[in-house]
């Protein structure tokens, strides 16, 4: 069964790049490009692991991954953050909401598919 992957990203070429890549490597990928699409898609539908934007046009990244957490149904999927911000408190700040890995944008396909393989620990 393919792994199942929500990017939530206000990006849409960037978002539709990384759905690209993550298809062709045996995931099943779902774009939401705000907040409210993305909680929407998490209430239709299981996801293995979330790919969110920090900076986004409705919500912060840390308040939806601080959401996520805190609901029961969603709390045991691993958020990676995807991100332009570069600074080190921005880092600090993703790890005490809940997010277990950071990545700068632009993403590198090759080390986004790595972190993922790694975090839901596919050989």
């Amino acid at each position: 069964m393919k792994k199942r992957i929500l990017i939530i990203d206000d990006d849409y070429n960037g978002a539709k790049e990384i759905k690209e890549v993550l298809g062709e490597n045996g995931f099943e990928a779902v774009c939401a490009y705000n907040s409210e699409e993305g909680f929407a898609r998490l209430k239709e539908s299981f996801f293995d692991l979330i790919l969110l934007d920090l900076v986004l046009p409705d919500a912060s990244g840390f308040k939806i991954a601080q959401k996520i957490k805190e609901n029961p149904g969603y709390r045991k999927i691993p958020i990676i953050a995807i991100s332009l911000k570069r600074e080190n408190i921005d880092k600090h700040i993703a790890s005490k909401v809940g997010i277990i890995d950071y990545l700068e944008k632009p993403l590198e396909p090759a080390k986004l598919l790595f972190r993922i393989k790694d975090i839901l620990n596919i050989k």
